[in-house]
């Protein structure tokens, strides 16, 4: 057992982290991804989906609970699953790729909620009267740090100084924010888990994720995360933008599309947290 949970860590870390980075170079986990689709080539994309149905038959849950024992992972519902997007709303270098009025609007047309794990510095390029928007639909947003790194590899008083400045960011468009955080790149470390409740904040992994940020396919991420998705799931997508992961604008209609089908309400992770089977 104890060398299935090593090398399940070993899989999950390869294909998540980022290593060798730190303070000063800032490299973002984005400068690594494929942007558009002819970014990746036929071989590098049957490789990674070949890994990604390979892990599938561990579980999800199981990957989630042996990998990251301290956080949450999914919850017990009959009928509810959690729709967490992550690296909102658009980043820095693409300041004309916002596309948060469109999900928002998607979001809207299946009667579907999110929870937005939002990056600090992925504001600057989105409009506030979208944020707005969607925080009156119902939706809410959540605290993914500064900056698209991995935060277990700077200092920890970094890390700290980063959620405090992410926070007094999100504090503008809600007062009440939710208690979730989600560390970039899935990178934590016990430091930061101790900070994270200094802060009375929970870490929030997710059961179902299908690699999109490096898998550039919308009709086979949506078609894994359907396959593979549970009551009291919590699903993660990371948020479209344009000229940037901009399938999964695709992707995400379908897996709502499917969702509803399979008779699944869709919801944030507060409202999955309160509904949820004692």
């Amino acid at each position: 057992m104890n060398n299935c949970k090593y090398l399940i860590f070993l899989f999950f870390s390869f294909l998540f982290l980022s290593p060798n980075l730190n303070e000063e170079s800032l490299n973002l986990g984005r400068d690594k991804d494929p942007r558009v689709v002819e970014d990746i080539s036929k071989y590098k994309l049957f490789y990674r989906k070949s890994i990604w149905k390979v892990l599938s038959y561990i579980g999800g849950r199981n990957i989630s609970s042996l990998a990251f024992p301290k956080s949450i992972s999914y919850f017990n519902s009959s009928n509810k699953v959690a729709l967490t997007i992550d690296d909102g709303f658009c980043g820095i270098d693409n300041p004309d790729g916002d596309m948060t009025k469109e999900i928002a609007d998607l979001l809207k047309k299946y009667n579907a909620k999110a929870t937005f794990f939002v990056t600090g510095s992925h504001i600057l390029n989105t409009k506030e009267s979208d944020i707005v928007n969607l925080l009156k639909n119902g939706n809410e947003i959540a605290n993914h740090n500064m900056y698209d790194i991995p935060y277990k590899n700077i200092p920890i008083n970094q890390f700290e100084n980063d959620l405090i400045e992410t926070k007094s960011i999100l504090n503008k468009f809600s007062k009440n924010l939710p208690k979730w955080y989600r560390a970039p790149h899935a990178s934590i470390s016990d430091d930061m888990h101790e900070i994270i409740k200094k802060h009375n904040l929970k870490h929030v992994v997710g059961d179902v994720f299908a690699n999109d940020t490096s898998i550039p396919d919308a009709n086979w991420i949506s078609s894994f995360i359907l396959k593979n998705v549970k009551p009291g799931s919590v699903i993660i997508i990371h948020m479209p933008e344009r000229g940037i992961r901009e399938w999964n604008y695709l992707a995400l209609e379908n897996i709502l599309k499917g969702l509803k089908e399979e008779k699944l309400e869709i919801v944030t992770l507060t409202e999955l947290e309160q509904k949820s089977a004692k």
